[in-house]
């Protein structure tokens, strides 16, 4: 079964941030969605959002 796709206010808790901070995640590049719905908005997978979290944060202590 593949890994449940979430929306950005379902990753933001998650996370335990706000919504408009994977806003700006995404829009600075940070996170990556796995899709854009037809609407235009957009889903996460939670362990490739922490990954991508992972890595930026380590890059950034480089």
């Amino acid at each position: 079964m593949a890994p449940k796709l979430l929306t950005s206010s379902q990753l933001a808790d998650e996370l335990g941030v706000s919504r408009r901070s994977i806003a700006r995640y995404v829009a600075a590049g940070i996170l990556v969605p796995e899709l854009y719905t037809p609407g235009g908005q957009s889903r996460f997978r939670l362990e490739d959002a922490k990954q991508q979290l992972r890595e930026h944060s380590r890059r950034t202590r480089e």
